[in-house]
């Protein structure tokens, strides 16, 4: 039932969006609101869900080529990962929240380790698409010479050089990033979504990488849903939050409260990372890859502790007045039965 109306809402909202971007049907209330992101649009999207010790992290990206060929993607982490398959549908509940919260706001009109050595093979598993390995290394000379043999063994003879990337590798090697996960898929020339994977590890730090993709030519859409236990209250360059945008009114950034159950909804898994609920901020970047220098890196000092996670449940107007009546009622049938109790004492007192 819900899949069946969240269906159709969105199509609603969408033709909306479409139709009436300039005018508004005031005797029907209903007003233009368009978040700024959408887990459809082609580009990088993650959930990063961190509580101050250990981060989930879904990674979806869309890859297309002029033909046929084999990628290898490389993602640097700050500690060994447990890697598992995650789904869309994160994605896609995610995407109904944001528009859920959207019209409950205008709705209700609130807004609530170092190892020396060669390299060492710590993972390898194919998850649908993907032929993942997660490695343990030292120096980016001992990573390249690891990933040649890694192709020819998997017969492909073509020779690896880092080139470009070797300065931002021997960067993440200095700044104690020792685990690397290499992801070897296939990428033709329609664009698709590859199947998301989850990352779950331990950090001291929120963190999505962003340098490692800095050699690359050609632009990009990253969308990142932030969880965090404070509220995430400023823009991280070259990241910056993305908004709701309401006709009429100043944009609203899109940031609100999920409960433990709406988390669960999500993925199970990050409902465990969470005891209540959880800050939900959106950071979007539309750009060169060139232009990704540095990392998002949060720390917990930098969330805003102040503002606790409070869960806010509205009740419907029907819902209030039953309480009301229903306590009304109880008080009257209360008063009833004193005087019934009080008249018969003094009958029996007039028995006596």
């Amino acid at each position: 039932m819900r899949s069946t109306l969240r269906f159709e809402l969105l199509i609603f909202v969408s033709v909306f969006l479409l139709s009436t971007s300039t005018m508004v049907y005031a005797d029907r209330g209903m007003i233009p609101i368009n978040p700024e992101v959408s887990v459809y649009e082609p580009g990088q999207k993650a959930i990063v869900a961190w509580n101050g010790q250990e981060e989930i992290l879904i990674l979806s990206t869309d890859v297309t080529s002029s033909m046929e060929t084999l990628v290898l993607e490389l993602l640097p982490l700050p500690s060994g990962p447990k890697v598992e398959p995650a789904s869309f549908q994160s994605f896609e509940e995610i995407q109904w929240l944001i528009w859920e919260e959207g019209m409950n706001r205008f709705k209700y009109s609130t807004w609530g380790e170092a190892r020396s050595g060669s390299v060492e093979i710590i993972f390898h598993e194919k998850i649908g698409a993907h032929n993942i390995t997660v490695v343990k290394a030292t120096s980016a000379v001992e990573l390249v010479d690891w990933i040649q043999n890694f192709l020819q063994t998997n017969n492909l003879n073509e020779t690896v050089s880092l080139g470009d990337f070797e300065p931002i590798v021997k960067d993440y090697m200095g700044r104690g990033f020792r685990y690397y996960v290499l992801d070897l898929i296939s990428v033709t020339a329609n664009e698709k979504s590859v199947d998301p994977i989850l990352y779950r590890f331990n950090s001291n730090f929120l963190y999505y990488p962003l340098a490692i993709t800095s050699p690359v030519l050609g632009e990009t859409e990253i969308t990142l849903f932030l969880l965090t236990e404070g509220k995430v209250n400023k823009d991280y360059h070259p990241m910056q939050r993305a908004y709701y945008w309401i006709l009429g009114e100043s944009p609203k950034p899109i940031e609100f409260v999920l409960s433990k159950g709406d988390l669960c909804k999500i993925d199970l898994r990050i409902g465990e990372l969470f005891e209540d609920g959880a800050w939900l901020t959106v950071l979007k970047y539309d750009g060169k890859l060139s232009s990704l220098k540095r990392d998002l890196m949060i720390t917990e000092e930098a969330i805003n502790s102040d503002e606790p996670v409070n869960i806010n449940v509205i009740l419907p107007p029907t819902l209030i007045a039953l309480s009301i009546l229903l306590g009304a009622a109880c008080t009257l049938a209360g008063v009833v039965c004193t005087l019934l109790i009080t008249r018969s004492k003094k009958q029996a007192a007039k028995t006596d």
